[in-house]
């Protein structure tokens, strides 16, 4: 099980009286904390296969953070050789060409859903392939030198190459499956209110969207098995003006360049903590920012002049409300910077988030892809209840739920406004049951 792969990872949920102050004497311990967790999570890290080094490829973020390894088996020739060439693999795409094509003439968004989706059985015939095809050469480099190094599919860490191929393809297809259930088939997602399709499935007009989207599906002669699938998803994501997950990228040439250029001159031993993470808050109208928004960004700047950390880590998302233009992280950002004249090197941001669970997932990912030493305890802060709630066993039971693993190796209050933590290795994984921010 994934959960016994990743090591130590503990819920601290004492908290300190509701009257405690966000003074010095609120935040010792951190070095106790890293000194005691320190070899566990180097042992978690050196059992991932995960290399800090690999640097993630996403020309095209919406579908490679959703699905990377089929962008992956379109990128990598001679795996795509070998796909393009198996007899059964090579059937299956010429049915999808097909179906796609008849889907153009469907009446009703369940003609369309059934010919383009990935039933069962299907799914079970492709992984059958797979792991024939996991034997070959080209597919077990394509393991070592990227399924594994990459951190995306962590989560089969403790699996042979072979079944982490496999696990790949069937959470790459389920994904592909959950585009169609809710942006085909206009099924409710988690979290319908921020979410859900933008039109109304049942009308002819959106029948006349999919019909025109399909119609400008451009295959290749030799497509592979899951490009009709693939590329019909992406165009729902597109008409419904779901974007959310590829914007900003690459994050490290726009948002994160100038702190990522800093970060080989900090000092990490000069600080009690390696960052502070902001959860974010979406405002219900059409403002910028929230007033709650502002005053975790205020907390988080004091807590930054205090020299708690040498860097802030912002979280937040297109979020609230649905389709807002305003992204939590980037607002909080210029809040903070023009406020408190804090330098921009200083900053990082998620600005992917939707959850408190991904604020933290998506804190630990940058924490790891930056190479910010992974033996640190960091500080998170939000409103009092907000951490409260965050140190509860209730929302450890939320992440397993939602994420299927706990994306720190422990939380602990220490005043009414701020909790330690580490990051977990485990947050690495790439997960397309949101597609919105997988």
């Amino acid at each position: 099980m994934f959960r016994n792969l990743i090591l130590s990872v503990v819920l601290l949920t004492n908290a300190f009286a509701q009257n405690a102050a966000l003074t010095s004497s609120g935040f010792k311990g951190a070095r106790e904390l890293k000194t005691q967790s320190a070899f566990a999570h180097k042992v978690a890290l050196e059992t991932s296969g995960f290399d800090s080094a690999y640097k993630l490829s996403l020309p095209k973020p919406v579908q490679d953070k959703n699905f990377y390894l089929l962008s992956l088996f379109q990128r990598t020739r001679e795996v795509r050789r070998l796909l393009s060439q198996n007899k059964a693999l090579k059937q299956l795409a010429d049915d999808k060409v097909v179906s796609l094509k008849k889907a153009a003439g469907c009446d009703n968004v369940a003609c369309v859903d059934q010919l383009i989706r990935f039933d069962g059985p299907t799914i079970e015939a492709v992984a059958a392939q797979l792991q024939t095809l996991a034997n070959r050469p080209e597919f077990k480099l394509l393991a070592k030198k990227d399924l594994r190094a990459s951190g995306v599919f962590i989560k089969y860490s403790d699996q042979s190459d072979a079944q982490m191929l496999v696990s790949a393809w069937k959470d790459a297809a389920t994904g592909m499956n959950r585009i169609l259930n809710v942006y085909c088939l206009g099924h409710d997602p988690r979290y319908k209110d921020i979410d859900k399709v933008s039109f109304d499935v049942t009308t002819q007009d959106y029948r006349n969207r999919l019909k025109a989207r399909i119609n400008d599906i451009n295959l290749s002669r030799d497509a592979l098995f899951f490009e009709p699938t693939l590329n019909f998803a992406l165009a729902l994501l597109e008409i419904n003006r779901r974007d959310e997950a590829g914007r900003y990228e690459p994050l490290e040439q726009g948002e994160n360049k100038a702190c990522l250029q800093h970060l080989k001159n900090i000092k990490w031993s000069d600080y009690p903590y390696s960052f502070i993470l902001v959860l974010g808050s979406g405002p219900q109208d059409s403002s910028r920012l929230s007033p709650l928004g502002v005053k975790r960004a205020d907390v988080a700047a004091q807590l930054f002049l205090q020299h708690k950390a040498p860097l802030i880590i912002l979280s937040g998302g297109h979020v609230h409300p649905m389709q807002t233009p305003y992204c939590e992280a980037i607002e909080m950002k210029k809040y903070v910077m023009e406020k408190y004249k804090i330098p921009e090197t200083k900053f990082l941001v998620d600005p992917h988030a939707r959850h408190t669970t991904t604020n933290f997932r998506n804190g630990a990912r940058l924490a790891f892809r930056y190479r910010i030493p992974a033996d640190l305890t960091a500080l998170v802060t939000s409103s009092e209840d907000h951490i409260a709630s965050s140190t509860r066993e209730e929302f450890r039971i939320r992440c397993l739920n939602e994420l299927g693993y706990f994306p720190v190796e422990f939380i602990k209050r220490i005043s009414p406004v701020a909790a330690e933590f580490k990051p977990s290795v485990a947050s690495l994984f790439f997960d397309a049951n949101d597609p919105l921010d997988p």
